[in-house]
């Protein structure tokens, strides 16, 4: 095998460029052009994209939030969760439980874990809260419950827990 150095074409352009040699003092130096775009938007000019930033998610209808109400009862109750809970959030959480299952401390291998033994969202969230509950033990209260469904924004699950 040959000498890389010498036997390697370069990349890019195959042409060989002449070496560019700095300015003599005192040569003529062309000063930079500037242009002044106003009034437009989505001009770009090089290299570097500017993206704007996400929009932020849309609010829940009123009409999907739960009562206060409600809440406030949930918040309250200190029965631990049971298969009733279970099932109502893990029909109506869908694919929340992710997020629902880093609020409840599991790792990403462990999440990962789950939805690889479970195919369907609902049997996912089922044994995400059978674990929840099974480390928890009687700690793992509907009030608890609660608070984690409000931090995810899961405020469909939160109005049929009440039911």
């Amino acid at each position: 095998m040959g000498d890389l150095t010498s036997d390697a074409a370069p990349l890019g352009n195959m042409h060989r460029r002449e070496p560019q040699h700095p300015p003599q003092p005192g040569s003529f130096r062309q000063a930079p052009q500037v242009f002044n775009i106003t009034g437009s938007t989505g001009v770009h000019i090089g290299p570097v994209y500017h993206h704007p930033p996400p929009a932020p998610p849309p609010r829940p209808h009123p009409s999907e939030l739960p009562l206060k109400r409600d809440v406030d009862a949930l918040l309250l109750c200190g029965r631990e969760i049971g298969e009733h809970e279970k099932f109502i959030v893990s029909e109506h959480l869908g694919e929340a439980w992710s997020s629902l299952g880093r609020k409840m401390g599991f790792s990403s291998g462990q999440l990962d874990n789950l939805k690889a033994d479970f195919p369907r969202s609902q049997d996912r969230t089922h044994e995400l809260l059978s674990l929840w509950h099974d480390r928890e033990a009687e700690n793992a209260t509907v009030a608890k419950l609660t608070t984690l469904l409000l931090d995810v924004a899961a405020y469909g699950a939160v109005k049929r827990l009440r039911r």
